[in-house]
């Protein structure tokens, strides 16, 4: 109990270490032997006090020369501290110092910047864009095997899924989608089913529409269009998305959400 009750002591002694007079106190841990209780014993009585931990060199209240900042966090501490300074009281000498400070930052970040750079070039298993390509004629190349992947994803999808789309007949936004799945459908194969939130039809791609309003309220579909995919043996289904969306996106959507884990193609 009395190495227990020591340790608790010191580590609350530490904690107020920094506080300023106004604010050294006894901690509630500290013994009292004339009020007796069950964490303090006569023993702890003699601790002898814990040494204030000195003040870093650099705080907000105590400037430092830019010649005398030699860590990061010294530097983060300064810069706001001149920072506050120059918002508070912009006067060409806060200023100055600020931008002062602020045009080291920006070196060190260049320099920063340029051995990233290098040492990724010359190391290629640090080098995302190996996987994610960044440059112009990179990137067309990716996009053009990606879409490809898409295509032959979506048409094996089709063989045992569908998609469901709710609509309702006063939405433009639904209207204006319907042309773009009806297109999805034949360049792909894959059934839509259109499902109307309202009861009524009125779109001229899916005339042939089922009313569903109950499976909407199941659902909790509370906005449209919203686009689902389900499968068509077991009944599973899951969303693709809410609102109007081009052609390549839907395509995207379904390949990512159906097609590769997390991470993968991002």
């Amino acid at each position: 109990m009395t190495r227990f009750v020591t340790f608790i002591f010191l580590a609350s002694v530490m904690q107020f270490s920094h506080a300023s007079n106004a604010l050294d106190y006894p901690s509630v841990w500290q013994c009292d032997i004339s009020k007796p209780n069950w964490y303090c014993d006569e023993e702890e009585a003699q601790i002898p006090p814990v040494k204030s931990v000195p003040q870093p060199a650099a705080s907000p209240n105590r400037p430092i020369a830019t010649k005398d900042i030699k860590t990061a966090e010294q530097m983060r501490v300064e810069l706001k501290r001149r920072e506050d300074a120059a918002v508070m009281n912009p006067t060409d000498a806060n200023l100055k110092n600020y931008l002062e400070l602020w045009q080291v930052t920006q070196e060190k970040g260049a320099t920063f910047a340029d051995n990233w750079r290098r040492v990724v070039w010359q190391n290629p298993q640090l080098d995302y864009s190996l996987k994610r390509p960044a440059n112009n004629t990179a990137i067309k190349t990716y996009d053009a095997q990606r879409e490809g992947n898409e295509e032959q994803h979506l048409r094996a999808l089709a063989k045992e899924h569908g998609l469901i789309f709710f609509f309702r007949s006063d939405c433009p936004y639904c209207h204006a989608m319907a042309p773009t799945l009806k297109m999805l459908g034949e360049k792909y194969g894959i059934e839509i089913l259109a499902v109307s939130v309202d009861g009524a039809g009125l779109l001229p791609e899916f005339p042939q529409f089922t009313d569903g309003r109950s499976q909407a309220q199941a659902w909790g579909i509370e906005r449209v269009p919203a686009l689902f995919i389900g499968s068509k043996s077991t009944g599973d289904h899951a969303p693709i998305g809410f609102g109007q969306m081009a052609l390549t996106e839907i395509v995207n959507r379904i390949f990512v959400l159906t097609g590769s884990t997390p991470g993968q193609n991002f």
